[in-house]
């Protein structure tokens, strides 16, 4: 069994693997479903908006617009993080297997996290095929552009990942190369 990380900045197709890695029967772990059980949960959301100073009205879009100050963006990964790996470590499977786990990571170089992993994959794509994609889920531009600021280059990515995918052409191409890299893992 190994642990794979999957990484790349925000629109790349992160989430679209994962998914296909948890069809092809090997286990996923989703960053993004851990951070929306934190805030769907009235506990923690209550105890991460108090270390944060944040009023409980209107706290999404009071996030979204604070986390463009570093400082802000500094405070939240410090709460946040202690909660999303409990919330992971109970997701791990502890039980043999020969299938591998999955685990979605967009900012694994930038927090230094890549040795808690026997693998990484990076998922790259240019940057208005990213902006598209990450516009049809609903998110704005300007969203976009904070997220996609707090995200290392590709360059040293791709040369600190095990694997890299480019995703930059239909789906049907990117699904491919995850059947490749299936392959490879």
């Amino acid at each position: 069994m190994n642990k794979v990380a999957i990484t790349g900045k925000i629109g790349s197709g992160k989430t679209t693997a994962l998914n296909y890695f948890r069809r092809a029967g090997h286990f996923a772990i989703s960053s993004d479903f851990i951070i929306r059980s934190i805030y769907e949960n009235e506990e923690t959301r209550s105890q991460l908006l108090k270390k944060l100073g944040i009023e409980k009205k209107n706290y999404k879009e009071v996030i979204i617009e604070k986390i463009k100050d570093p400082s802000f963006n500094y405070k939240l990964k410090k709460a946040i993080y202690p909660i999303m790996g409990r919330l992971r470590s109970k997701r791990i499977p502890t039980f043999i297997t020969k299938k591998n786990i999955f685990f979605e990571v967009p900012l694994l170089y930038e927090e230094k996290l890549e040795r808690n992993y026997d693998k990484v994959i990076f998922i790259k794509g240019n940057f208005i095929k990213r902006l598209k994609r990450t516009l049809i889920k609903g998110k704005t531009k300007e969203y976009f552009e904070t997220m996609n600021r707090y995200q290392g280059a590709d360059a040293i990515k791709e040369k600190l990942s095990d694997i890299t995918i480019c995703n930059n052409g239909s789906k049907i191409d990117f699904y491919n190369s995850l059947i490749r890299c299936e392959k490879e893992i």
